[in-house]
């Protein structure tokens, strides 16, 4: 199997077809119909899964999906009739597949977010779903890959390990900014500009920074008195770029929005 680095930055935003094109650049537009409009498919030795949670699938298929965002943990259905002896399953618990998972809240949205690289932990055939029908069901663990601030300030991705020099983003990126369906309403709301110094990752770097953008979770925990299960992705959550994410992260107590925009301010004139 591939090494576990992946071709798509956690958290991106991204349609069927710029997936598609990602695995076929030059070549225009995804064909229509086939594997790449259902749940699943294969480029080579990568799937490719298109999970809708709490939503109904274009093919009308209402599968119970799920993905916890803190313990980064799927719960996937394979298509009506699936199971583990069919060659692609067989691949994929033998390990010889690497296994990229999208998952979207609205089927209106044509956009899926990137949870990650997964692992099979478990999984359990004739499991029951809709119509009398069965299939297997799975649960998948995520790789842990961390956007990171890299050595010149550019966001890089780092597998298992950061490097030393990203450890302090990392450990304050909580579970509301890791949070994919959060993050997809926060970055749908505002944009992928930094709401501090204005920065542009598309504008800046071309294609390979088009949808990309920190996300920071105002008020810390710590400050709440612990976790809330009523966070408002508009309010609570906003686009920063790396090096922002980082200065808002800088002291003890994190500075707030409006703060570090009149440090910026006061510093670019």
């Amino acid at each position: 199997m591939s090494n576990l680095t992946s071709r798509f930055f956690k958290g991106v935003q991204l349609t069927r077809n710029e997936i598609w094109q990602s695995f076929h650049p030059n070549q225009g537009s995804k064909p229509k119909g086939g594997n790449w409009d259902t749940g699943y498919t294969i480029e080579g030795d990568e799937l490719i899964a298109f999970l809708n949670i709490g939503a109904v699938g274009r093919t009308g298929h209402d599968f119970e999906n799920a993905y916890d965002s803190e313990s980064e943990l799927v719960t996937w259905f394979g298509k009506p009739n699936s199971h583990s002896k069919q060659p692609t399953f067989k691949k994929l618990l033998d390990g010889n597949l690497k296994s990229h998972f999208f998952a979207r809240w609205d089927s209106k949205n044509t956009k899926f977010t990137y949870l990650g690289l997964g692992k099979i932990l478990s999984f359990q055939d004739d499991f029951p779903i809709e119509n009398d029908q069965k299939t297997i069901r799975l649960v998948v663990a995520l790789a842990t890959v961390h956007d990171t601030i890299g050595a010149q300030g550019v966001a890089s991705s780092e597998v298992d390990t950061p490097p030393q020099y990203a450890k302090r983003l990392t450990m304050v990126v909580n579970r509301y900014e890791r949070d994919p369906q959060k993050r997809a309403q926060c970055l749908e709301h505002y944009g992928y500009d930094c709401q501090i110094c204005g920065f542009s990752f598309v504008k800046t770097y071309g294609e390979i920074g088009k949808d990309f953008c920190h996300v920071h979770h105002i008020e810390p925990l710590g400050e709440q008195g612990g976790e809330s299960k009523n966070l408002d992705p508009i309010k609570d959550l906003i686009p920063v770029c790396a090096n922002c994410h980082e200065m808002l992260h800088r002291k003890k107590i994190a500075l707030k929005p409006d703060d570090l925009r009149k440090i910026f301010s006061a510093d670019s004139r």
